[in-house]
């Protein structure tokens, strides 16, 4: 697992990893772990590099058996349809009606997350398979169907939290796995409102979907409850009308606790967004801001600011101290610039020792050249590790819209340039681009504007 996340994050080999990292690698271990839903994770040839517990029972291999060969879940057959959608959709689609293998060669149907999963620099290094059996779901509904004492038997051992509701949505029924899931006895539960356990910002949907489900048929959707102990309890939930003689007289409900399974595809929505070490958004989730930014602006007719940065005298620190020092300076030096920059502001990381910063709103340069002489104080100050006090000096690129580009490769571009002049003209410094475009690229060797 460790080695995985190490891949993914470009992080230093063992004995060079700081604690916090570490932290992190156990934290998304555990989780993966001890969920309820099979995590297995591929590389891009579609081998598998990680599975957790959970797939080994569901699927029946021992994990030595799944690492290492291609995907054993998908049917031969299968295979071309599959990577054909990982490529289409690149590694990130939700099938909720997949067929997938077992080690004993039976197939049962799954709902199956397929999530992308990149590295800093915002490429597709691997994806994860997030696999959950709802073939004991199928088979309820179609029991369902049959005679009430196949039903009851049903209703009580069902795995799923089960309840009968009257038309009015009050609970008439309830099996035991609901009661474990709310936390309240069966008896507490008779005769009060369903929607009551329903989180507030739910229960107009759960209203709508009740006189659907009365009128027009099953209904099925996400939500959420507080039990009694009050902790949150992520549902998928399914609404299906009784009917006697052709008539609707109440409503059964079937949730399924799927919390494991969202705070999976939250963690792997974070690994794909945010940079693990400085927790500033990736370049990734940069760019789409930037491009919103750009879409705003081109409505609304105001101006924006990206500034690069890049930290002159990294490399020496990594040289002379070692990774585990110059990622104590990365993720100072993230702490430092997302307080420096305002709420509405985006500070992010692009890879290595660069870091950006978007600037919402821009009336004049006066704002950004301010913010620049600020972050040449707070990037500049020395960082303490150990016995030692590290320094770096940020140099500092700027370009702003609209009049240094209109779309992000180009303001990205123009505020590296910006940088770059800045290091040939003597570091620890800020330029704007306005300063320098009208020069042609070989005659770029001024001063940049100002130096400090």
């Amino acid at each position: 697992m460790n080695r995985w996340l190490q891949r993914l994050h470009g992080t230093a080999g063992e004995g060079q990893q700081d604690e916090e990292l570490q932290l992190a690698y156990g934290m998304v271990e555990a989780l993966t772990n001890n969920a309820t839903v099979a995590f297995i994770v591929c590389d891009m040839n579609n081998i598998v590099i990680y599975v957790n517990r959970t797939s080994e029972t569901v699927f029946g291999w021992k994990a030595a058996e799944m690492i290492g060969r291609r995907l054993p879940t998908i049917g031969e057959q299968a295979w071309p349809e599959f990577q054909d959608k990982l490529r289409r959709l690149e590694w990130n689609f939700i099938d909720d009606d997949a067929l997938r293998c077992r080690k004993d060669g039976s197939v049962f149907s799954a709902s199956e997350t397929i999530a992308a999963i990149r590295n800093a620099q915002g490429t597709v290094v691997s994806y994860a398979c997030i696999v959950r059996d709802i073939s004991a779901r199928k088979k309820a509904e179609r029991q369902l169907r049959e005679s009430e004492q196949r039903f009851r038997s049903l209703f009580e051992q069902n795995s799923d939290a089960t309840l009968s509701l009257s038309l009015d949505g009050r609970m008439t029924d309830v099996n035991r796995a609901a009661e474990g899931m709310t936390g309240y006895a069966g008896e507490e539960l008779l005769g009060k409102a369903l929607a009551d356990l329903i989180v507030p910002e739910d229960h107009t949907l759960f209203q709508e979907l009740f006189l659907e489900a009365k009128g027009s048929g099953a209904q099925q959707f996400d939500t959420a409850l507080k039990n009694k102990q009050g902790r949150r309890v992520e549902l998928t939930v399914k609404l299906l009308p009784i009917l006697v003689d052709g008539e609707v007289v109440g409503i059964y409900c079937i949730a399924k606790d799927i919390t494991s399974h969202r705070e999976a595809l939250t963690t792997i929505n974070y690994m794909a967004f945010y940079d693990a070490l400085t927790e500033l958004p990736n370049r990734r989730l940069f760019q789409e801001r930037l491009r919103s930014s750009l879409i705003s602006a081109n409505v609304g007719g105001n101006r924006f600011a990206v500034i690069w940065i890049d930290l002159d005298g990294f490399k020496h620190i990594n040289d002379t101290y070692g990774h585990a020092a110059g990622d104590q300076v990365l993720h100072t030096i993230g702490s430092r610039l997302k307080a420096a920059v305002r709420a509405d502001d985006t500070a992010g990381r692009m890879g290595g020792d660069e870091f950006t910063v978007l600037i919402g709103s821009v009336s004049d340069t006066g704002h950004v050249t301010k913010l620049a002489d600020r972050l040449l104080t707070v990037l500049g100050d020395p960082i303490a590790y150990g016995d030692a006090e590290l320094s770096v000096t940020p140099s500092i690129g700027i370009a702003v819209f609209p009049e240094d580009g209109t779309d992000v490769d180009t303001l990205l571009n123009h505020a590296d340039r910006a940088m770059y002049h800045v290091k040939e003209s003597g570091k620890n410094g800020y330029c704007l681009y306005s300063k320098i475009k009208s020069r042609k690229e070989n005659d770029m060797k001024q001063p940049a504007y100002p130096i400090n």
